[in-house]
């Protein structure tokens, strides 16, 4: 079933990731750099650092470890330049965690327009979930929060970049991490999809919870929740009173349906 829909993402979608890094290198990845107007620490790359250790490797700031009489207003992880001309509705996903001391210090994100940059996200105060490791009095992160399928469609240009941006707000803070980021293309149908497509329906669409399929499969049907960068990130097994989604990101999604001799797509929007 894997590789059938590795086939079909091929084969009935418009382009694969335009752009993904996951900081497993353990070092600041060709392209990406950084700088801090305000004190000598900057942003780095690995599994763990003063404050706190992570899933895998990330790009992390260690604000306490830039002291308490300093403060980081303006520290910046900056992409490389990644080539978004003839890209169809490029999608913006990471994962990002921060922890706070007192103040709910910042993260943005922006990009290059061409021109200039633009703010398309941005989070305050604790994100992610956090433990304690009692063996070295530092954080441990369990789980990541996700910012999914930002639309940078208004900032496509041959000279894109990204840029992370960390404000600790004049506090003596923690830190904040982030991993996994990819732009991915909206997916287009093929033209010799859209007969099949109409043997079936999917409501509500836009989905928030649960969704449900208004047609006749198998009691073995395959049915598989892709996201944007083409990844299974759900699986069902045949006919059933509904879907449930509620723990998926808001997004675009794709639903397969392997019904014995044929596959059925539809896409989804998850509220």
């Amino acid at each position: 079933m894997k590789y059938l829909v590795l086939l079909l993402l091929a084969c009935g979608m418009t382009k694969a990731q335009a752009f993904s890094e996951n900081f497993n290198g353990g070092v600041l990845p060709a392209g990406w750099t950084v700088n801090n107007p305000d004190t000598a620490e900057n942003w780095a790359v690995g599994a763990a650092n003063g404050f706190a250790s992570f899933p895998s490797g990330a790009a992390y700031f260690d604000d306490d470890n830039a002291g308490p009489s300093s403060d980081n207003s303006n520290a910046r992880l900056v992409s490389p330049v990644i080539n978004l001309a003839g890209v169809t509705s490029p999608k913006l996903s990471f994962k990002y965690a921060n922890q706070i001391y007192d103040l709910n210090s910042t993260l943005k994100v922006e990009a290059f327009n061409g021109t200039s940059w633009v703010q398309v996200f941005t989070t305050s105060g604790t994100s992610g979930t956090w433990t304690i490791d009692f063996n070295t009095l530092s954080y441990m992160l369990v789980t990541y929060d996700t910012a999914a399928n930002i639309d940078l469609t208004p900032y496509v240009n041959a000279n894109f970049q990204l840029r992370f941006v960390y404000d600790d707000l004049g506090d003596y803070s923690y830190g904040v991490v982030v991993d996994d980021v990819t732009i991915a293309p909206g997916i287009t149908l093929a033209a010799s999809d859209v007969s099949v497509e109409n043997k079936l329906e999917i409501y509500p669409n836009p989905v928030k919870d649960n969704f449900y399929i208004k047609s006749d499969i198998k009691s073995n049907a395959k049915i598989s929740v892709v996201d944007m960068s083409g990844k299974i990130v759900k699986t069902f097994t045949g006919k059933s009173q509904s879907y449930n989604l509620s723990d998926l990101p808001k997004g675009n999604y794709m639903i397969l349906i392997d019904n014995e001799k044929e596959t059925i797509r539809k896409k989804i929007i998850k509220q």
